[in-house]
């Protein structure tokens, strides 16, 4: 009788051994790194009007933000209107590639988030200007390439669905949704304002 109750305790104590320490491995789960790339897209100043594009990695430790920009910013000027065909034409006046570092801090709720960034770029800007040869009634375009360093800023906020740490790949896949200020302070400045669109793990789920 004695033998069978040491048993059974014995295997009461071991169940509860087991149990708890699958409690505290569950407890001790590491959250998944904040990581996400994301597009973005808009319209942007320079010299002239235009369009903005390009794509960034971000990463976040703690309130930290990291991020790896690349951003395309074109400026347009318009054609003169030829009498026989009286449409407007545009033709890019600027071209601008941008490789940039960012460093910044990042504010989360469960289903927003705002940025602040700033950092250092290398800019490439292939410029061109139009001209007529009244003489020989035709045109060209005088060109100029320039490489400059500039300092490279944005402001993100950011809206995302609230997920399940169950569902990690899920997580990846739906996309967030995003409003950008960005631009860059350099000897040919810009400005732009867009939308973005986000995948990966925007926060710990």
């Amino acid at each position: 009788m004695i033998k069978k109750l040491l048993n059974i305790i014995f295997v009461l104590a071991l169940s509860n051994s087991i149990s708890g320490q699958q409690t505290d491995g569950e407890l001790h789960k590491k959250p998944n790194p904040i990581i996400y790339a994301e597009l973005f897209g808009g319209f942007s100043q320079m010299n002239h009007f235009g369009f903005s594009s390009g794509a960034e990695l971000n990463y976040q430790y703690k309130k930290s933000l990291f991020s790896l920009r690349y951003a395309n910013a074109t400026g347009y000027i318009s054609n003169d209107i030829n009498p026989f065909f009286p449409v407007p034409s545009y033709y890019i006046s600027e071209d601008n590639s941008e490789y940039a570092l960012l460093y910044g801090r990042r504010w989360m709720s469960d289903r927003r988030s705002v940025s602040i960034s700033a950092g250092i770029s290398c800019n490439n800007l292939d410029s061109r200007r139009r001209f007529v040869d009244e003489e020989a009634e035709t045109y060209g375009y005088n060109q100029n390439y320039e490489t400059f360093y500039g300092v490279p800023f944005e402001v993100n906020y950011k809206w995302f669905y609230k997920k399940k740490r169950s569902k990690l790949i899920y997580n990846a896949l739906i996309p967030s949704i995003g409003a950008k200020l960005f631009g860059n302070i350099s000897k040919n400045s810009y400005i732009g304002v867009g939308l973005s669109i986000g995948f990966g793990f925007s926060k710990e789920y």
